[in-house]
């Protein structure tokens, strides 16, 4: 997947554990919950997340579809039929 993706599915998961926390009981400030989502959650969450995006990309350009050469072409969400500079 695409750098953007995997911050936004990494932010997205913390969010979803530090509400999962909440409604298993554990005590978590409404203050202090998007904080520790965003500031030490998220980027915890994003080691293993790129580990397996590696793994990912790998099996996606073994079956054709090399996204790394597709983001070349890539401008703000719109393909181009020049490379970016």
């Amino acid at each position: 997947m695409r750098k953007g993706t995997l911050a936004g599915l990494s932010v997205l998961m913390a969010y979803a554990i530090i509400l999962g926390l909440r409604y298993a009981g554990v005590s978590i400030s409404f203050l202090l919950s998007p904080l520790v989502a965003g500031l030490v959650l998220a980027p915890a969450l994003m080691l293993p997340l790129a580990a397996l995006n590696k793994h990912l990309l790998a099996w996606r350009k073994a079956h054709g579809r090399d996204v790394e050469e597709e983001e070349k072409y890539e401008h703000d969400g719109v393909i181009s039929l020049r490379p970016r500079e």
